[in-house]
């Protein structure tokens, strides 16, 4: 099992962004500032989003379903149970709940990857992965 794209924590957006395919594709970059500064790169279409340091450097990479699986070997398809034995037990995990103002939230696990960490965000009603997040280890919360 690799998980290539998590090699770009820590490393500046620039290499991602010459990178293919997303050198291929439009990006959309914001600034937050509050209440520090991040910087945003969101491939629309492509349910792929990028949380820079106030410094460019990556710190959180976001595959939404739907999203290109052929970044990332972990295919949406998999189950909960596909996952664990996969990446085995996990850091934390947390049950699905309900969240007023924002709604319904899958269940989810979180496994220590030498890059930092990657957090696997359940569907919802069905079982299958929604949302893969990589985080660097110094910006794990």
């Amino acid at each position: 099992m690799t998980l290539d794209l998590a090699d770009y924590l820590g490393r500046g957006v620039g290499e991602l962004l010459e990178a293919v395919p997303f050198s291929e594709w439009s990006v959309v970059r914001s600034v937050e500032k509050d209440p520090k500064p991040e910087i945003w790169y969101e491939f629309e279409g492509h349910g792929v989003e990028v949380i820079c340091d106030g410094f460019d450097l990556i710190q959180t990479l976001f595959l939404h379903r739907g999203s290109e699986e052929s970044l990332i070997d972990v295919p949406f398809s998999l189950c909960r149970r596909e996952v664990l034995e996969r990446f085995g037990t996990p850091a934390k995990s947390g049950a699905a709940v309900r969240i007023p103002g924002t709604g319904d939230r899958g269940a989810w696990d979180r496994f220590t990857i030498p890059a930092g960490s990657l957090h696997v965000q359940y569907c919802t009603g069905r079982d299958e992965i929604d949302m893969i997040t990589m985080v660097r280890a110094d910006a794990v919360p």
